[in-house]
């Protein structure tokens, strides 16, 4: 409990921080299955193409040892065309500190996202997201660490999108061959200011 005190409040900080930033598009994600929450928000300054990000992973578990995990995001973010379908690219590290039990362990991600919109269905678009942590960018209980996202965003109004997809959190132990955090569906929302 002491731990989500304390993920809470760096969150809040971090959104008042950032909000009287000269930001001209800053993103609120949420994405929810039956026993797992994913808050993350974004700011894209509008002088630079760096991209900041503060997430918070949730996952309720029937033994008790509930699944605590904080994303801190930097990445450089352009546009591009992939077979003539306007393309988001973005690419950085993700820092990850996670908790489950007596498990605890933190990473660097090396990936990125990209997001390709369907010219022929206005509003459409599939979006990924991919980061690796090899053992050298892991520390604590683990060795490696993966994090993966596939969804479908439909876009509703200009400001929020509605999104379908898949999320796969995993980390290698040296014990053992690795441990997965989630892997499941979800629904999400995202909102943009």
């Amino acid at each position: 409990m002491h731990t989500n005190r304390k993920l809470l409040s760096a969150t809040i900080i971090y959104s008042a921080i950032f909000s009287t930033s000269y930001a001209n598009a800053d993103e609120f994600d949420m994405r929810i299955s039956d026993d797992a929450i994913h808050g993350n928000y974004t700011v894209l300054r509008d002088d630079s193409t760096a991209q900041f990000g503060l997430g918070y992973f949730y996952k309720n578990e029937d033994e008790g040892d509930n699944v605590n995990i904080l994303n801190i995001d930097l990445h450089t973010k352009g546009q591009t065309a992939i077979a003539n379908m306007p393309t988001t690219i973005g690419l950085g590290f993700q820092g990850n500190i996670f908790k489950e039990g007596d498990f605890k362990g933190s990473a660097v991600g090396i990936g990125g996202s990209g997001r390709v919109n369907v010219p022929e269905a206005p509003g459409l678009s599939v979006e990924s997201d991919l980061h690796y942590a090899p053992e050298v960018l892991s520390f604590g209980d683990s060795d490696e660490f993966r994090r993966l996202r596939l969804q479908v965003n439909y876009r509703i109004i200009e400001s929020a999108d509605i999104s379908v997809g898949y999320r796969y959190l995993n980390v290698g132990v040296e014990d053992f061959d690795n441990h997965t955090f989630e892997s499941g569906a979800f629904l999400g929302l995202k909102l943009t200011f």
